[in-house]
């Protein structure tokens, strides 16, 4: 009896055990899951706090409107001169482009330009004012009795006769004084060389790589350029109201050489309204500007330079064939619509809100013609949405040929921020 009742008791004690030994794993196991979906919800929180944390994407821009890099067509033919070198601008819109070769060669009078553009530099003109008084001295007279015999082009002057800058710019610009050249680099740099110098330094200042010059006149074979280059230089001169009203005017009276005559046979005739022109036994050169009306109902002012011509009188051949490059260019320039106001030119797009358009604020129309190049940029200036229709979200910049075009650009339509689901939600 005894025997059964210990044999009972270990049987139940061993149930007992048996149960604990199965509890205590079910516990550890129920601990670990616990402790799992708390490490799990902790990476959880601290993932949506990153997302949150992190910077929102900054909307992007897309653009629509892609500018080819050169506008399309068959590129203009200009009667360009069968001999020599030649180059046509319009200042401003853009280039047609050079003929013949590029190496420099003799410009003759051309030079004065440049002597003309350094003088008024040194000594500033306005319009309507006449500038300090210089005499002219004996030496002066005898550089004018020296170049009358030798025949080259040359002024009439006189020991003791005073002449104003303005008037010695013209004895310079319209009959072509040799003599005159010289006066006034002497006036300016107390020397001829030095004067020259001076010259050669503004040619690098420009970037005239192809021009080296070696008197003020151009009278020297060894003062040569290109067309590219004297085209910079006879832009400038157009540019300077003083020295534009000088090469327009197809005479002056000056004391002693009395009524003297422009050189530019040209003036007047098919808008042409100077520059300059040279002539050498080398050959006619002739940089040239004119006022044209165009197809597209614009005026424009177009400027050229023509060098080496030749022929029984080649500077006459040199104005003929500046007055022909002039009349070409009339029918060329087409006004085209770039962008009109509202125009779509892109979109703008917000993570997980999708995009809106972006829209000009201006027209754009330029003038343009086949080949001539093209390009276009955006900045911008927004940072984060939400957006709001009509607000200025950067600038568009464009440029076709040498004009130049800005115009704000704005949201089409409004746009909210990214959402706290999508940031939640994207890595």
């Amino acid at each position: 009896m005894a025997r059964r009742d210990r044999g009972s008791w270990k049987a139940a004690s061993g149930s007992r055990q048996s149960y604990g030994s199965h509890s205590s794993r079910g516990g550890f196991l129920l601990r670990r899951v616990v402790a799992g979906l708390i490490v799990l919800a902790v990476l959880v929180v601290a993932v949506g706090v990153i997302q949150l944390l992190r910077p929102v994407p900054s909307p992007t821009f897309t653009s629509s409107l892609n500018l080819p890099s050169v506008v399309a067509g068959q590129a203009p033919s200009i009667p360009w001169p069968t001999q020599g070198s030649a180059t046509l601008d319009i200042p401003g819109i853009g280039s047609f482009g050079s003929h013949g070769s590029n190496t420099p060669i003799p410009i003759a009078s051309v030079a004065k330009m440049t002597t003309a553009l350094l003088i008024i530099h040194d000594h500033p003109l306005q319009l309507g004012q006449n500038g300090p008084s210089i005499t002219i001295t004996q030496s002066d007279y005898q550089t004018y009795l020296q170049m009358q015999a030798a025949v080259d082009s040359v002024m009439a002057v006189a020991p003791g006769e005073t002449l104003n800058e303005y008037q010695l710019l013209q004895a310079l610009l319209i009959p072509s004084a040799d003599n005159i050249a010289i006066t006034l680099a002497n006036w300016d740099a107390g020397s001829v060389s030095a004067f020259v110098a001076k010259m050669n330094a503004y040619a690098k200042q420009l970037g005239l790589t192809g021009t080296t010059y070696t008197d003020p006149s151009g009278l020297n074979a060894s003062t040569v350029s290109t067309p590219r280059d004297q085209l910079k230089i006879a832009e400038l001169v157009e540019h300077n109201p003083v020295l534009a009203q000088i090469v327009s005017q197809p005479q002056a009276t000056l004391p002693v050489a009395g009524t003297v005559y422009n050189v530019d046979y040209d003036l007047g005739h098919d808008g042409i309204i100077g520059v300059k022109t040279g002539s050498t036994p080398s050959g006619g050169d002739f940089a040239f500007a004119a006022d044209v009306g165009m197809a597209n109902g614009a005026t424009d002012k177009v400027v050229g330079v023509v060098l080496g011509q030749q022929g029984l009188q080649p500077l006459i051949d040199a104005l003929n064939t500046g007055k022909t490059l002039v009349k070409s260019v009339a029918s060329i320039p087409k006004t085209a619509l770039i962008v009109k106001a509202g125009g779509v030119v892109g979109s703008i797009s917000v993570a997980g809100k999708g995009s809106i358009p972006v829209i000009s604020k201006d027209t754009i129309s330029a003038q343009e013609w086949p080949g001539l190049s093209e390009s276009n940029n955006y900045v911008f200036t927004l940072k984060k949405a939400p957006i709001k229709k009509g607000e200025v979200v950067g600038v568009m910049k464009i440029q076709v040929g040498e004009q130049h075009f800005t115009t704000p650009l704005l949201a089409g339509a409004s746009i909210g921020s990214t959402p706290l689901s999508y940031r939640l939600t994207h890595l």
